[in-house]
């Protein structure tokens, strides 16, 4: 087999699980995005290493299941190639399959994991990582101050993932409290979310709230 095809099919072994791991991991996690050197890293990691434990066992696999490419075989060169080619194919499709079902499954459980809070923001910043409730706390006190003096309080719910701070808007959900201009005290609100944009952000105050803890509205100034 010509070197161009082994360099596309590892790639393509690689890769295919690498990222289906990364899509299942990242729609339910939350984590700062990495970059996208260091994504395609993890990508490559992931999957080379998922594919060459799946390889170890189907070769195992194969010494007691017939039809498969054993490691013998495998190691003997393109002579055992050509006469055992539909094991080659059968052992390649079947290796492919596993590792991609085992890094979709991986992904999806490290995902569900980290993502498990009622909680919900997207990637992308440190306000990411510090929004987030961590373990054993339920979703953070926020006091967001806003560019007018107006100062909202809530429990966090969700930030956007708009590099651009102009446009990284916060919502809150209740119970929440705003406190205008010139007055000294927050005033309770009814509803039940506000969202806040984020050119009009000020300053951020979060305070964690651990789970046996019942939130309440803010009314200190700022």
């Amino acid at each position: 087999m010509p070197s161009s095809l082994v360099g596309l099919a590892a790639l393509l072994y690689a890769a295919v699980p690498g990222y289906l791991y990364l899509v299942r991991y990242e729609r339910h996690g939350l984590r700062e995005r990495p970059g996208a050197a260091r994504e395609i890293a993890e990508l490559f990691t992931v999957g080379t290493f998922a594919t060459l434990a799946i390889a170890t066992g189907v070769l195992a696999l194969a010494e007691h299941v017939p039809g498969l490419a054993t490691l013998d075989g495998a190691l003997s060169g393109a002579a055992y190639a050509r006469s055992h080619a539909w094991h080659f194919v059968r052992s390649g499709i079947l290796i492919l399959t596993l590792s991609t079902l085992g890094c979709t499954v991986l992904g999806e459980l490290r995902g569900r994991r980290s993502g498990a809070s009622t909680w919900s923001t997207a990637p992308g910043t440190a306000w990411a990582e510090l929004l987030k409730p961590g373990r054993g706390e339920a979703d953070p006190e926020v006091q967001v101050l806003m560019d007018d003096g107006t100062l909202v309080c809530g429990s966090g719910h969700i930030v956007s993932d708009e590099r651009d701070t102009y446009y990284r808007d916060i919502a809150l959900h209740h119970p929440i409290s705003i406190r205008s201009p010139g007055e000294d005290r927050a005033q309770p609100s009814d509803a039940d979310y506000v969202i806040i944009p984020g050119g009009h952000i000020r300053l951020i105050e979060v305070t964690a709230v651990p789970l046996t803890s019942v939130p309440t509205p803010s009314t200190r100034p700022s």
